[in-house]
């Protein structure tokens, strides 16, 4: 039986050899009798260094619970397995985490001969277990809060429950202020709030080095950058430590770390804690602060667009009113209670005729609608009324925007009727400018009735169909609503029309016309040369058979209008009158002012074809 005993142990040692884990077996008093390489890479301790000693007196130290400890202990002095996560140190001084699972060994007997204990590392999971932890505190505190103070004691109050954060300050960014602002900390014990009282009496300025005055708060803030430094309680010139630095070494803080929190606008605030560089993790607790930092920053950023959206709302020009479902204002702005008196529990059918029908029927995209409101006073009034949805605490409600119409309308009505009056006066001035042009066109007909000379009276019948063509603008502008543009195409038929009548009432008038509209200061110049064409055409191009046909178009273009006169007649000369005439110095000078070009269009056989082109602006 003895030599199967010792081929047991045999193999449970090349076993414990070769696992990743640390092997400890201890005789029935705790004593260390033999360790596995996995033992000595954990701790850095080799068999002979640990054989004949306790392994608690040897791998735990100031920071291990007590209450683990004597858990431990109290299942040893039983007899009875046990398993426990500890907090152990290594050789160099380095801290880790363990889980044991020891069970004791038995003799043939049953009595206890020793223990043995397995040991796995667990500082990766610690870590990671810790750091979700944290983050969720963070975050759920956060959601308490209603100020950035008051986030700010939330945070270091969650950092410093963190492994290995000894303390933990918070400051912020005003505008306008050269020095951070303290606003708290938070400490493990009575010396760690020591080294924060020192940190809420001192004065960080925004800076790239860490000097006097800037320390790591004012890097964090001057490069936008996290900033770390350990063993950082140098004596200076006069061999004495900076205040700061003497309160850290008592708390036992031998890391310094500051991380700005960060906005759109840049550095929001400073977080820094305080730590050791024993404990396990410490090395990537900068990191865990960054992700704390953002959450802060994130918290900081809401907090001021809702102060933002708060002051919109409350100074906001038109009344606005949050409707819960049933109906009922659960909030105003000022300008909603000057308007209507106090909203706050006020049924918003009350307030607005069908308002809970805009709102039930309000579709995203909707576009103001009018209704009527009730004042503070009882009196009525318009108001334009625009609705949009939210989520207020998880429920929705709808934002009522209310705009008062009633100055708004009687200013429109003003300027209707002053813009009435300016159309009545104007179309006056047409009217009369009209009136003008007729009274010299009679003159003008009752002079050529009294001249017996052929030329002079042609001459003077000449002049009247200018001047009526000229009255005939006036007269299209009285009879419009635009008093600016004529309508070419229309001004055309009628002068055509008109002159027709006058000078050749047999004559064939055939006409082919598009909308055309143009300023009153082009379509005067066009219609007197249009005049002249259809004038010529009327009294020379009477074609061999005696009759007269004329064709008058009028074309928009790309680039402005064309009309055109053609006639059957012997043919005109190319500047489209009689040479010398007043109608061939007219239709020149005419086109110049338009900078219009005109063009004899080659016709089958006899006849004229006269064709003008007007740009659009000369």
């Amino acid at each position: 039986m003895q030599g199967d005993a010792v081929r047991k142990f045999e193999l449970l040692e090349a076993i414990a050899r070769r696992t990743g884990n640390a092997v400890i077996v201890t005789d029935a008093a705790g004593i260390v009798d033999w360790v596995n390489v996995g033992f000595e890479r954990l701790t850095g301790y080799t068999l002979d260094e640990v054989r004949g000693k306790r392994p608690g007196d040897v791998l735990q130290g100031a920071d291990t619970d007590p209450a683990v400890r004597a858990h431990m202990a109290a299942a040893i002095a039983r007899a009875a397995p046990f398993d426990a996560e500890v907090l152990n140190y290594r050789k160099d001084g380095h801290q880790y985490w363990v889980r044991i699972e020891a069970e004791p060994t038995l003799d043939e007997e049953r009595r206890v001969t020793g223990y043995m204990a397995v040991e796995t590392d667990v500082t990766e999971a610690r870590i990671t277990a810790t750091w979700e932890i944290l983050s969720r505190r963070v975050g759920d505190a956060l959601l308490r809060c209603r100020s950035v103070e008051e986030a700010a004691s939330a945070v270091v109050e969650a950092l410093v429950s963190a492994s290995d954060v000894r303390a933990a300050s918070a400051w912020v960014v005003e505008r306008g202020n050269p020095h951070l602002r303290y606003v708290t900390g938070a400490g493990a014990d009575a010396e760690a709030v020591e080294w924060t009282e020192v940190n809420a009496a001192r004065t960080f300025a925004r800076g790239t080095d860490w000097v006097v005055g800037v320390g790591a708060p004012g890097v964090a803030w001057g490069t936008g950058a996290p900033c770390k430094k350990t063993d950082f309680w140098e004596k200076d010139a006069r061999g004495q430590y900076s205040r700061r630095a003497a309160a850290a070494w008592r708390a036992g803080i031998r890391t310094v770390c500051a991380v700005p929190v960060l906005g759109p606008e840049g550095v929001l605030a400073v977080l820094e804690f305080g730590g050791s560089h024993a404990y396990p993790g410490h090395e990537r607790l900068p990191a865990l602060l960054e992700h704390v930092a953002h959450q802060f920053g994130a918290f900081i950023g809401q907090v001021r667009s809702q102060r933002a959206f708060e002051a919109l709302f409350r100074h906001s020009p038109d009344a606005l009113l949050v409707v819960d479902a049933t109906g009922a204002v659960m909030d105003g702005n000022a300008r909603a209670d000057a308007l209507f008196g106090a909203v706050r529990g006020c049924r918003l059918e009350t307030l607005l005729e069908e308002g809970m029908s805009l709102v039930r029927d309000h579709t995203p995209g909707d576009t103001a609608r009018e209704r009527r409101g009730v004042r503070a006073d009882g009196s009525p009034f318009v108001a334009s009324i625009t609705v949009s949805r939210a989520s207020v605490t998880g429920a929705p409600h709808d934002l009522v925007a209310v705009r008062d119409l009633t100055e708004r309308l009687r200013e429109e009505d003003v300027l209707r009727r002053s813009l009435a009056e300016k159309v009545t006066l104007v179309q006056e001035v047409h009217h009369r400018v009209k009136n003008n042009l007729q009274v010299l066109s009679s003159l003008a007909s009752l002079q050529a009735d009294s001249v017996d000379d052929p030329r002079v009276r042609s001459a003077l019948d000449d002049t009247v169909h200018r001047i009526q063509s000229m009255a005939l603008v006036h007269q299209q502008l009285y009879a419009r609503d635009d008093l600016a543009r004529v309508a070419f195409d229309d001004y055309a038929r009628e002068l055509c029309g008109a002159l027709r009548a006058s000078l050749a009432p047999d004559a064939t008038l055939t006409l082919d016309m598009e909308p055309v509209t143009l300023p009153v200061d082009r379509a005067v110049p066009a219609g007197l040369i249009l005049n002249e064409l259809v004038t010529n055409a009327f009294k020379y191009g009477r074609s061999a058979d005696g009759r007269v046909r004329v064709r008058v178009e009028v074309h928009a273009a790309d680039a402005g209008f064309v009309f055109a006169v053609h006639d059957e007649g012997p043919g005109l000369p190319k500047d489209g009158a009689r040479p010398g005439s007043m109608g061939a110095t007219l239709i020149a000078a005419l086109s110049r002012q338009l900078r219009a070009r005109r063009t004899e269009v080659p016709t089958n056989g006899s006849g004229t074809s006269l064709r003008i082109e007007v740009p659009s602006r000369g």
